[in-house]
């Protein structure tokens, strides 16, 4: 399966794929009534913005995640009168190679069980994937080199889960529960679960910056040592650059462009949590289509 490549070579020519951010957008619905995607890299440098197409034959509400030099498209729905949602969800999966992008994409090996708006996130190689609207299994896990999908064992309670949150430097992802605040890490290099907190704070996927020690089991203070002259809306988006540093970003629908902060966080020698923007008022990124949403990967 081939995509729009022509526009890729000069773009991504001596350039690693990590230098940019990964960001996947929804368009308004045209004539047809269709919402529409696309797959976007986004480069803080020259705050530019540079489109792929998505595949051909990707579902609508799929996820995308990357791993290493490949973007993978996942799960998603199509329509079904017959079914009393009006949707079936599916198990495709679609995957774009950064590196080898005159392939383009191809529909790789399918997941075990079809899923509708996933969660999914990486790492180690690995694809962890999650329900969220109405799968059958709790989750599974694809590894890359060895194109197969297995069942993921689910944690001691059945649980409603929010948005995983991966934490590379122990080797876990932390999952909350909605109904009970349960808060559990499952440590992929033994394929366990611990339950880290039975009453665990409010956990959302908005752009949030809260702090919590779980060996204290308290709250930490964030202090900001710069102010910016705008706050990031409702529904931004939290994406990790590595080291410290962090962007919130969200789409401007009025001006019809991308904006987003970049700061940095750090914790003092008293645990105390210290957090700064490296600019007053929000960077701009001119944007050519009509966007409805955007989510960073």
């Amino acid at each position: 399966m081939s995509g729009d490549t022509s526009d890729s070579f000069s773009y991504f020519d001596g350039r690693e794929p990590d230098e940019l951010i990964r960001a996947l957008f929804g368009k308004y619905p045209g004539t047809d009534g269709e919402i529409t995607h696309g797959l976007h890299f986004i480069d803080l440098e020259s705050n530019k913005v540079f489109i792929r197409a998505m595949p051909p034959d990707a579902p609508s509400c799929s996820t995308a995640v990357a791993c290493g030099n490949h973007v993978n498209v996942i799960g998603g729905i199509r329509e079904n009168d017959a079914n009393f949602r009006g949707y079936d969800g599916v198990n495709d999966v679609f995957q774009l190679d950064l590196k080898d992008l005159e392939r383009g994409w191809r529909k790789t090996t399918s997941m075990l069980f079809p899923r509708a708006f996933p969660l999914v996130l990486a790492a180690e190689g690995k694809i962890y994937v999650f329900e969220y609207w109405g799968s059958e299994s709790f989750g599974e896990v694809y590894d890359i080199s060895r194109d197969i999908w297995k069942p993921l064992s689910p944690p001691p309670e059945d649980i409603d889960l929010c948005v995983p949150v991966l934490d590379s430097s122990r080797s876990r992802i932390l999952v909350h529960c909605h109904a009970s605040d349960t808060l559990y890490a499952y440590y992929y290099d033994r394929k366990s679960w611990v339950c880290l907190e039975q009453k665990f704070c409010y956990w959302s996927d908005s752009a949030t910056i809260t702090a919590y020690n779980l060996l204290d089991k308290k709250h930490l203070p964030v202090k900001w040592s710069s102010e910016f002259s705008v706050a990031p809306p409702l529904g931004s988006t939290l994406y990790r650059l590595g080291n410290g540093k962090l962007i919130s970003g969200w789409v401007n629908h009025i001006h019809k462009r991308f904006e987003y902060i970049r700061f940095n966080i750090w914790c003092n020698e008293q645990g105390g949590i210290h957090a700064a923007a490296e600019h007053q008022s929000a960077i701009t990124v001119p944007y050519p289509e009509d966007i409805s949403n955007i989510w960073l990967f």
